[in-house]
Parts: C-alpha cells; structure tokens; sequence
C-alpha cells in the first residue's frame, strides 16, 4: 500500500427529526478497486449545539457498507471503522469524543448513519460532519482483503 499524496474532505450537513435516525452514502463504488482511502479524522457536530430546546447528545458511525443499519455502535462489526458522539447538556459545556480504527481501507462504500439523538422539543436538528481522507494505490490483495472486511467477514482469525 503506497499513499497518494491526494487528500480528500467530505463535509456536509444531515437534517434529521428530534429523536430519529439518518443515514447518507458518502462515497459510492466507482470501480477503481487499486484506490482505497483512510479516514483520518472523523468529525460530527449539531449546527445549534447550545440552543437551549437542542439540549442532548447524538452519536454517529462510519460504515464501509451501503446495507449499514441503525443499530447502535458495535466494534465487532468489521464495517464499522469510526465513532463520534457529544453530548451538550443544558449549558456552554460539550462533552465530545471521536475514535476512528486505523486498521481500514476504504475501497468501495463509506456511509455515515445517526442511529440515535436524544435532542427534545426541536421540529428537526441540523448535524454537520466534517471527514479526512488519506488516498493510496493498493494493490489487488490488499483490495480484497478490504472488500471481504467490508462485508463484515472475519478474516484477523
């Protein structure tokens, strides 16, 4: 594996019902199996995150499948490769965390999921996501091994 010197950002914001979940498709197949892409940093915010009717937490997954559920989050699962949540309680403090696995490459899906908010009284919340991607060639083995990781098969045992 031989890293690019090709850096990519993917930023955007997912409007989600208080209380419900969301999910979006931020990198679909296109076919260049020798091209795979590391997440290096994972960020996840509310768009009003001290409002007072906003007061909660949400939590968000990055997923290397584009059949992920909203199950909350389960490091057994090989498709999960980062996790980011935060919780605003009712002042200006922000509890906030991000963890991402470096053992991964993204050869083909990368999907972002809510799967749970805990934001009370607001119609619908605005969260924003903000991710690092490094670029490398890969070679065909290093693609399968990450297209079998993908379908969430064990292959460390």
């Amino acid at each position: 594996m031989k890293r690019s010197s090709r850096v990519r950002t993917l930023r955007g914001t997912i409007t989600v019902d208080a209380g419900a979940q969301a999910k979006r498709d931020l990198i679909l197949d296109d076919g260049r199996i020798n091209v795979g892409y590391k997440v290096t940093g994972f960020h996840f915010w509310q768009s009003d995150m001290i409002g007072a009717s906003n007061a909660g937490g949400a939590q968000a997954t990055l997923l290397m499948s584009p059949d992920a559920t909203y199950s909350l989050s389960e490091a057994e699962d090989n498709r999960e490769i980062a996790w980011a949540a935060y919780n605003t309680g009712t002042g200006f403090s922000i509890d906030y965390y991000t963890l991402i696995d470096p053992d991964h490459v993204v050869v083909r899906d990368l999907v972002i999921t809510i799967p749970q908010n805990s934001i009370q009284g607001a119609n619908t919340v605005r969260y924003n996501y903000l991710i690092n991607l490094d670029e490398y060639e890969i070679t065909d083995q290093e693609a399968i091994i990450s297209i079998i990781k993908e379908e969430s098969q064990d292959v460390d045992n």
